[in-house]
């Protein structure tokens, strides 16, 4: 890694850590993206008013297909971002 990065990331990790208000800043657009296709889901699901079991299902059943994969990742990810974050992960 170069100089130039380890210095960045090192004042990065030293403002983090010594701003609570950055910690939650990060921490909340962590979860902003990692709760991106949930979001999807519900807008889709307003515009389209399903009516009855049926077209919720299909709807649901479509979207946790789909996207139901990209939102345990990014949910996991959110998670060990945040616990790197709040924990302080290794950062040296």
């Amino acid at each position: 890694m170069s100089s130039f990065r380890k210095k960045i990331k090192q004042k990065v990790h030293t403002f983090i850590n010594t701003n609570w208000v950055a910690k939650v800043i990060v921490i909340s657009m962590f979860w902003v993206f990692g709760l991106i296709p949930t979001w999807l889901y519900l807008i889709t699901r307003w515009f389209l008013d399903p009516i009855g079991f049926a077209q919720e299902f299909l709807l649901f059943a479509i979207f946790a297909i789909v996207i139901g994969w990209v939102q345990v990742i990014l949910i996991g990810l959110a998670t060990t971002l945040t616990g790197v974050i709040l924990f302080d992960g290794g950062y040296s």
